[in-house]
């Protein structure tokens, strides 16, 4: 386990002082001081970025938030990823599909602990994360037992409080029931290079995922996460990234990242007071 501190601002001192009157809602526009975060296995940083996995084979990851947020009043996260150098085995089973990355990668919300870590390959780092909603970026076709699409989807996953699952279908044997809320097909290839948007809303009973088209969800799925999961007190849970490579591999880099909770009517007073507060302080 890699846990990885720098030197934290004064802003992000205040936040975490007034969280509990404010809600939590942070940015990084990179992560050359990445103050809060826990890296987990092959995670690090490569150039002000958070470098999920290397491109080489077998590795598995995840970052988390150091310290839980309330999910269940609702949120809204937005980051950008790049996913650059795949390589390895190619798929034998898509004719005319040449994309030889893998394997890609989720954010993930789960109350299994911050040091949570799931199983490489075509568990994405997420695989067998108790207590866990994960959203995956999948760039690898599993086939068939995992009934995926393609290798280019994104997905919703969760078993509630068990140990959550990559497939898109239930298992033949009744192991598990299906674990996938909701799929899309992009219409572009994840795993191109380019770098691309993802925001993700949720307020209770509705999760939306944007790709790429901020105006238009690509993936819309009912759930509430305070049924689906165990969530502490009833509304928090860490929040993070997880990704692995198996026989095929890539860079998987998230560039951005930030989130915010959605405040309640009382609490947007309590703001505007103290930004008001702070404003007579400064003059």
């Amino acid at each position: 386990m890699r846990n990885t501190l720098g030197r934290p601002f004064a802003a992000i001192a205040l936040l975490c002082a007034a969280s509990s009157a404010f809600g939590t809602s942070f940015t990084f526009t990179d992560f050359s001081n990445p103050f809060g975060l826990n890296l987990i296995g092959d995670a690090s940083l490569a150039a002000n970025r958070l470098r999920l996995t290397e491109a080489e084979e077998n590795q598995v990851s995840a970052v988390w938030l150091n310290d839980r947020v309330d999910v269940q009043n609702g949120f809204t996260t937005s980051f950008q990823f790049q996913i650059t150098d795949r390589g390895g085995y190619i798929p034998d089973w898509e004719p005319g599909v040449f994309n030889n990355g893998a394997d890609g990668f989720t954010f993930t919300i789960q109350n299994a602990g911050p040091s949570a870590l799931g199983l490489y390959a075509s568990g994405i780092g997420y695989y067998g994360i108790p207590n866990s909603l994960s959203i995956e970026f999948d760039t690898w076709h599993n086939k068939p037992s995992y009934c995926e699409p393609n290798g280019n989807h994104i997905a919703v996953q969760s078993l509630g409080a068990n140990g959550n699952q990559p497939e898109h279908c239930a298992d033949a044997g009744g192991a598990f029931a299906n674990p996938t809320l909701g799929i899309a097909i992009p219409n572009k290839d994840m795993s191109n290079g380019a770098i691309y948007d993802v925001m993700i809303n949720y307020l209770p009973g509705a999760l939306e995922v944007y790709f790429d088209n901020l105006s238009t969800p690509i993936l819309t799925v009912a759930v509430d996460l305070g049924q689906k999961l165990n969530l502490e007190n009833g509304r928090s849970a860490f929040i993070g990234f997880t990704s692995s490579t198996g026989g095929a591999f890539e860079n998987h880099d998230i560039v951005q990242w930030s989130y915010s909770d959605v405040p309640e009517p009382s609490t947007l007073v309590l703001i505007g007071g103290a930004l008001i507060a702070l404003s007579v302080r400064r003059r």
